[in-house]
């Protein structure tokens, strides 16, 4: 058994607030109360193996998945553009390299 916050425990169970307060107070899920002051802190025990339920696919996970992909190929395809870039750019440096090789100094230019 694990101990949870209430917080851990709604983002876990995928439930709200409200909810899981229902839920302990008919009884449906066991939890911990420990003093704190005047107050008590609540702990949600849950078993140590977390719910997985793939029965029903959740929708927004589904689109977040799609929009994952799409940006996946977005990427290696301004890999591959900035890598032809990369290329053409260090083939430019070698002929503006080679150029000013060839060609004399500006000073030269005034002294005649």
């Amino acid at each position: 058994m694990r101990m949870l916050t209430k917080a851990e425990a709604c983002r876990e169970l995928r439930l709200s607030l409200s909810t899981l307060n229902r839920r302990i107070a008919a009884g449906e899920v066991p939890v911990k109360r420990e003093p704190r002051g005047r107050c008590h802190r609540v702990y949600v025990m849950l078993d140590d193996d977390p719910p997985v339920n793939t029965d029903t696919p959740d929708p927004a996970l589904a689109s977040a998945r799609e929009k994952i992909q799409d940006l996946e190929a977005q990427v290696e395809l301004l890999q591959g553009r900035l890598e032809l870039e990369q290329e053409r750019n260090a083939g430019l440096v070698s002929q503006m390299k080679t150029t000013q090789k060839r060609r004399r100094p500006w000073w030269q230019f005034w002294q005649r």
